[in-house]
């Protein structure tokens, strides 16, 4: 079944995918740049993110007090994110104020006066977000594991940049920055809901039509293979945090549906292997979970816990065993039927969001194109076989040595990975 979905490009280079949902009356719109974190030289750490923060404060039509007002009026929302590959605003909205909804999107992607008053102001707004995910161990401690295992690659950089670079760059820096990253080669609109796709063309290409078509990005300098690797930040926490991870596969790896079903099985559900015996059977945490990200070219598999210290060394010992276990023993068929399960009820759940709906075609298409239904992509997961599985943690956790990153109150030589993996 070919995906039902409309997709046009327009004379400037931007891309517009819709989805039309005859059951809703609201539109999910989204506009995303294909441009992140990754894409950052080193005084240029944390812009992207910067810059996603400037575009709500104002441009020559609308003070940043307006935008806010404006889209409370349409009785629509808006957001934006920043991430290591793409940046994305978004709004949900209804279908009547649609053409109101796209002049203000649009008017904040193009037009954002970064005006220098703004900048400051906002840039002591970032610094306490810098200072917040600094407080907030959880989160602080994936940006260390992929420090160390990406090393200088900027894909192992923080988001959310440095404070140096946040306190230092100036207008003009920024101004250079934002207007080679926002060209028309890289920014793919996508909407689902109750929209109309040719409308949606015109609108937007009264918008962007004459956008500068600009550089794409260059992703070519990936990093096949992650350094293992060991940070054990010093800090004086109620909680240990510890992230173990490796290799991973790229994001269009055909691999990818044997990822999920095996990521799954290890740490991915409630009846996961990490969650009955690390938490259900021994109560050592309250939070254990294995992830995947996939980037171009590259790729990590990790898994993260949250436990007193004075049970740290034994939780990472027990993570040992269970990949240990994989390793020599492999998976169950029924471990894997049920997870085939698990994964379908989640994508057939997701399908009844339009925000979700738009975000995969914007991601499928900044991914390289390959835009699948959710009936095709319940298909490759119901293909995975056993061998499949085994095959890609041979791939991934089995495949290089493993990194290890931990924030508590431990001396740098008090936790270590065993030698057995």
């Amino acid at each position: 079944m070919a995906a039902t979905f409309d997709r046009t490009e327009l004379p400037s280079g931007v891309k517009v995918l819709s989805e039309r949902l005859a059951e809703v009356r609201s539109i999910s719109l989204g506009v995303w740049i294909d441009t992140g974190s990754r894409d950052e030289t080193p005084a240029e750490q944390g812009l992207s993110h910067f810059l996603e923060h400037l575009l709500f404060k104002g441009t020559p039509t609308l003070s940043a007090l307006q935008i806010a007002e404006g889209f409370d009026y349409l009785g629509a929302d808006i957001n934006a994110a920043t991430g290591r590959e793409h940046t994305s605003i978004y709004s949900r909205v209804l279908e009547e104020y649609l053409p109101q909804a796209i002049d203000m999107v649009m008017d904040m992607a193009r037009n954002s006066v970064m005006d220098s008053g703004e900048i400051d102001s906002e840039r002591q707004v970032v610094l306490e977000e810098i200072n917040m995910h600094n407080d907030s161990p959880d989160e602080l401690v994936h940006d260390y594991i992929a420090n160390v295992l990406w090393g200088d690659h900027p894909i192992g950089h923080s988001v959310l940049g440095t404070e140096e670079v946040i306190k230092t760059v100036g207008r003009d820096f920024l101004l250079d920055f934002y207007h080679n990253r926002y060209v028309a080669s890289r920014i793919v609109v996508s909407a689902a809901g109750a929209v109309d796709h040719d409308r949606l063309c015109e609108l937007i290409g009264k918008r962007l039509n004459d956008l500068p078509a600009g550089v794409t990005a260059d992703r070519s300098a990936s990093m096949a293979e992650p350094v293992a690797g060991k940070l054990i930040a010093r800090k004086d926490t109620e909680q240990a945090h510890i992230v173990m991870a490796g290799k991973g596969l790229p994001r269009k790896h055909p691999d990818r549906f044997a990822l999920s079903v095996m990521d799954n099985i290890l740490g991915g559900s409630m009846s996961s292997r990490l969650f009955q015996r690390v938490r259900e059977q021994l109560g050592l945490v309250y939070s254990i979970y294995s992830y995947n990200a996939l980037f171009i070219g590259m790729g990590m598999v990790g898994i993260y816990a949250g436990t007193h210290p004075t049970q740290a060394a034994r939780v990472i010992s027990l993570i040992e065993e269970e990949l240990a276990k994989v390793r020599d023993g492999g998976f169950s068929s029924e471990e894997m039927a049920r997870a085939k399960n698990h994964i379908k009820g989640t994508l057939y759940i997701s399908n009844e969001d339009s925000g979700s709906r738009m975000n995969r075609l914007a991601k499928a298409e900044l991914a390289g194109g390959e835009h699948l239904t959710i009936d095709e992509m319940v298909e490759r997961v119901e293909s995975v076989t056993i061998d499949d599985i085994h095959r890609v943690f041979a791939e991934t956790w089995d495949a290089v040595g493993l990194s290890l990153a931990v924030i508590g109150p431990f001396d740098p030589d008090d936790l270590s990975l065993s030698k057995q993996l």
